[in-house]
């Protein structure tokens, strides 16, 4: 992420009078203001959020990138939460439980969509103008694993249930199968990502990083330019 420094600097893309980098600093501080909203906002002011984040649903959509793990993670919520509210507080709570849901559905938006327009570089650049260097390589880093992540995930997740693991949609309905979710794919992501995170760490060291005082960054791709 950290490199030799280009005298050019960034372009600015096509379309737009803001450089890479100032367009994601936009999208960075924009994110941070929908994610508080979801959680600040009264009932009343759900529906305009809902409306923001749904344009940037469509841009994220039109950039070809994914957001059915999203999706699938509102569902879960849904399905944990509800049944919690009607056991504790009854039929009449329901709708309390689902604007929940629905607040921390609204506040993860954000993050997706940022996450799928910016490039990890370009928001370890502009982490770095209010954190420290490390702290800013770290997120940054974070935030570019994410897609990796998922895609380890499913390919553990598939060879599991090729074993023959209890895992299934069908086998997880029954809360005796969850450990062995736990034991056949929690344990060993979290293996790969500690594995992961030792090269990251090791390739960041060979390169030096930390050991300037004022870093450097990747120069704009051509897809910036």
């Amino acid at each position: 992420m950290w490199a030799k420094r280009t005298a050019t600097g960034a372009k600015k893309p096509l379309g737009t009078l803001l450089t890479a980098t100032q367009y994601c600093a936009f999208a960075l501080v924009l994110s941070l203001v929908l994610s508080s909203c979801a959680f600040f906002l009264p009932n009343s002011g759900l529906g305009w959020l809902l409306l923001v984040d749904g344009i940037l649903v469509i841009h994220g959509l039109y950039l070809k990138n994914k957001i059915t793990a999203l999706l699938r993670v509102g569902v879960i919520q849904l399905a944990l939460t509800l049944p919690l509210y009607y056991l504790l507080h009854g039929e009449a709570q329901l709708l309390d439980g689902a604007i929940v849901v629905l607040r921390v559905f609204l506040a993860m938006l954000p993050g997706w969509w940022l996450s799928s327009t910016q490039s990890p570089e370009r928001l370890g650049e502009v982490l770095s103008w209010g954190l420290p260097s490390k702290w800013a390589f770290v997120i940054a880093a974070s935030i570019g694993l994410l897609p990796y992540m998922m895609q380890e995930t499913k390919e553990i997740y598939a060879i599991q249930c090729l074993r023959g693991a209890s895992i299934t949609p069908k086998a997880l309905r029954n809360p005796k199968n969850w450990p062995e979710l736990i034991y056949c794919v929690v344990l060993p992501v979290l293996i790969q990502l500690l594995k992961l995170s030792k090269q990251m760490a090791k390739a960041a060291k060979l390169r030096h990083f930390g050991k300037v005082n004022q870093p450097t960054h990747w120069p704009a791709t051509r897809e910036d330019e």
